[in-house]
C-alpha cells in the first residue's frame, strides 16, 4: 500500500498499446507474489536456452541456482555446445526462429556427442513434422490437456527424470495453473520411451507429452507440457520437475 500526496492506492497498474491502438491501463491490485520450492540442483550443470516465441523461464531457473546463459538463435552457428551439459529450446523456437532450424543438425550432433536436448512445444505442427527435427521419427499434434487439474500418471517410475536430483511423486502435479500441456505428439518411434499421461475429463489418455530416446551418447527429450506457464507461476513440482529434465543423462 503506497500513501502520497494525502491519497492511498493498492493498485498497480500495466500499460497496454499497440502503436495503431490507443493506450488502455489495466489496474490489479499490487500485490508481490512468493514461491517457495524445495528444490535441489547440481552445481555442476551448466544450462544453454534458446529463446524461441518468449517466455521466462530462463529468469526463474537462474532464480533457483541453476548455471543458466541466454544464447540467441542467431549464435547457434558459432557457439561452442560442447560446453554446456543441457541445451533447451524455447517455445515455438522451430515456428519462430529460422536458425534454430537451420542448425538442427548440430543440435542432434550435440546430443550424440553425449548433451542432452529439450524441445518444447511447437505450433507449426506441419512445418516441424516435414522438417524431420527429431532424431527419430516422431509426429507432433493438435492434442493438449486444457484442464490444468488433470490426473497426470507416471509411466515409467524408475526413469530417472523422476528420481534426479529430486524425488518425484503425484503430489508435484498439483497446484498447476491454467493447463497440463498443448500439441502433444501422436506419434513415436519405438527409441522413444513415453513418461507420462493425461487427458480431459471424457478424452482419451495422452502419452505423447513427454517423450524421452537415448540417440548416441545422449539425452533427447520432447515435452509439451506447459512448463512455461507453470514455472514463471512458481509451481513447485513443476519446477522440480524441470530441473529433473535439465538433469537427465547426467
Amino acid at each position: 500500500m503506497l500513501t502520497a500526496g494525502g491519497k492511498t492506492t493498492s493498485k498497480g497498474y500495466t500499460l497496454v498499446t499497440r502503436e495503431d491502438l490507443a493506450s488502455a491501463y489495466y489496474y490489479q491490485p499490487a500485490v508481490q507474489r512468493v514461491s517457495i520450492v524445495d528444490v535441489k540442483v547440481p552445481q555442476d550443470l551448466k544450462v544453454a536456452y534458446v529463446p524461441g516465441a518468449g517466455d521466462e523461464i530462463p529468469t526463474v531457473l537462474q532464480q533457483v541456482g541453476v548455471d543458466t546463459t541466454v544464447i540467441s538463435a542467431e549464435k547457434l552457428a558459432s557457439e561452442n555446445l560442447s560446453r554446456y551439459g543441457t541445451i533447451i529450446l524455447g517455445i515455438r523456437a522451430y515456428d519462430t526462429q529460422k536458425d534454430v532450424a537451420s542448425n538442427n543438425k548440430k543440435l542432434l550432433d550435440y546430443v550424440s556427442a553425449g548433451g542432452t536436448l529439450i524441445v518444447q512445444y511447437n505450433a507449426g505442427i506441419s512445418d516441424f513434422n516435414n522438417g524431420h527435427f527429431t532424431p527419430f521419427p516422431a509426429q507432433l499434434s493438435r492434442s493438449r490437456v486444457s484442464v490444468e487439474e488433470a490426473p497426470v500418471e507416471i509411466l515409467a517410475a524408475k526413469d530417472s527424470v523422476f528420481h534426479y536430483p529430486n524425488q518425484i511423486s503425484a503430489r508435484d502435479f498439483e497446484g498447476w495453473v491454467q493447463e497440463r500441456g498443448l500439441y502433444f505428439a501422436d506419434q513415436w518411434d519405438s527409441n522413444f520411451k513415453p513418461l507420462l499421461s493425461s487427458h480431459d475429463p471424457g478424452e482419451p489418455p495422452l502419452h505423447g507429452g513427454l517423450l524421452r530416446a537415448q540417440y548416441g551418447k545422449g539425452t533427447y527429450i520432447y515435452t509439451g507440457y506447459a512448463f512455461f506457464r507453470q514455472l514463471p507461476a512458481g509451481v513447485p513440482g513443476a519446477i522440480r520437475l524441470y530441473v529433473n529434465l535439465l538433469s537427465a543423462g547426467h
